[in-house]
């Protein structure tokens, strides 16, 4: 630098006015280089990164409990299902129950009618020869009473238990044609029997099966009329008033179905001919 030509105050002030122009070179700019920070932008990746993945983890088990919810629901829902499905198996149970009971009840009192009769049966009248030898002998052949034709035995009980639980049980095992058969040849040998008129009512119950609705309505005619005071009565009656109107006598079948409310209306077949109302 020349100071040639330069007067001292000149000099001094230029003296005097470098440092402060070294001072301004000297300045080094100064920056924020927190938002090119490394390790803050990975802080700031990683937060945003563990917030998403919480929404999902969130989000999954929000679907989850939903899940839950619906099988606990569907659960509930069988569950409920078989409780009715095991009351309506009780329900049964009990009026299988009810109706061996009354099958042995009848049974015993069929046994103590045919004990009774056979105590009743008068001894037949003999002759000793003793007796023969100290009449005449001009009436010790007019003397000897007649006989009387001892009774026509009663049926087996238990041969009618017997045969009427063969032809049930082809009922239960859907041979129909061979439990008609079975069930004919039933009331033919029993006509008068303790199970004669549950015969006859499965008789029309299977004929229904087999869409034979005639001779369905025949033999719950049978039941009604020849056993009017048969626990099945009911049954019939609501299962005639049924198969009438199927056969198309709609007048009849209704008049059924209203004689079955009013005689028995406490009974489960009255409550059915209710529903059809």
């Amino acid at each position: 630098m020349s100071f040639k030509g330069l007067s001292f105050a000149g000099v001094t002030t230029l003296m005097l006015s470098m440092p402060a122009m070294a001072a301004t070179k000297v300045l080094v700019p100064v920056e924020d280089l927190s938002a090119t920070n490394p390790v803050a932008t990975t802080q700031a990746t990683s937060a945003a990164t563990e917030d998403k993945q919480q929404k999902a983890a969130n989000a999954e088990l929000l679907m989850q409990l939903e899940t839950l919810q619906q099988e606990s629901a569907m659960m509930r829902g069988q569950i409920e299902e078989l409780n009715y499905k095991i009351k309506q198996m009780q329900d049964n149970q009990k009026d299988r129950y009810v109706d061996l009971d009354r099958r042995i009840s009848n049974l015993n009192n069929l046994l103590q009618a045919v004990q009774a009769a056979q105590n009743a049966r008068p001894a037949p009248v003999t002759v000793q020869p003793q007796q023969a030898a100290e009449q005449p002998a001009s009436t010790a052949s007019t003397t000897v009473t007649p006989v009387k034709p001892a009774p026509q035995p009663v049926a087996n009980p238990a041969q009618q238990q017997a045969d009427y639980k063969a032809a049930f049980n082809l009922i239960r095992e859907k041979e129909y044609q061979q439990a008609i058969q079975a069930l004919n040849t039933f009331v033919d040998n029993y006509p008068h029997g303790a199970l004669t008129g549950n015969a006859h009512y499965w008789l029309g119950e299977v004929y229904m099966v087999e869409r034979e609705t005639a001779k369905a309505v025949e033999q719950f005619n049978l039941v009604l009329q020849g056993f009017p005071e048969h626990r099945k009565v009911p049954d019939a009656m609501y299962k005639a008033g049924r198969a009438l109107i199927k056969l198309g006598q709609e007048v009849q079948g209704k008049r059924m179905l209203e004689q079955v409310i009013a005689q028995y209306p406490d009974s489960s077949a009255a409550r059915l001919a209710r529903e059809l109302q």
